[in-house]
């Protein structure tokens, strides 16, 4: 018995070049990955600093893997591109938020937050030499001390 058609080969790329490999962009997964922690290290009390060092190390290893993908040596382009999206929203906001902390960080050594600093390392937990620390910084600055609480 003969069939009219011809016997079929199965599914996939069969005859047409290499056979289908996993998708695969080292780079770009890399380039997402450190995206990915320095948007989460924003939600964190010293995140911004290392989010920033994050995102450059990330933005890197983003367009690396982008570009790989261009010279069709690797597969994956959407891993890359998310990457480098990524990277950019995490760069921009913790580039602000680092400078606002330089910022505020210059403002308090500049008005007296540094000899206040060594004051209260001096009074060594003492609350009298605590307090003088305290008025003293006050009076520099123009403050009026509120009344004890008894």
């Amino acid at each position: 018995m003969s069939s009219e058609y011809a016997p079929g080969g199965g599914y996939g790329n069969e005859g047409y070049g290499e056979p289908y490999a996993a998708p695969k962009n080292g780079a770009g997964v890399a380039g997402l990955v450190l995206g990915i922690v320095a948007l989460l290290l924003l939600f964190t009390v010293i995140g911004a600093p290392v989010s920033l060092l994050l995102a450059v190390i990330g933005l890197i290893a983003s367009i690396i893997g982008f570009r790989r993908v261009g010279r069709r040596r690797a597969t994956n382009r959407g891993v890359a591109l998310t990457g480098l999206v990524l990277n950019v929203l995490a760069l921009l906001v913790s580039a602000v938020i680092t400078a606002f902390l330089v910022a505020g960080l210059a403002y308090v050594l500049n008005n007296g937050g540094g000899e206040a600093w060594d004051c209260l390392l001096e009074a060594n937990g003492d609350q009298a030499a605590t307090q003088q620390c305290v008025d003293r910084l006050n009076e520099q600055n123009g403050v009026q001390s509120l009344p004890a609480v008894p």
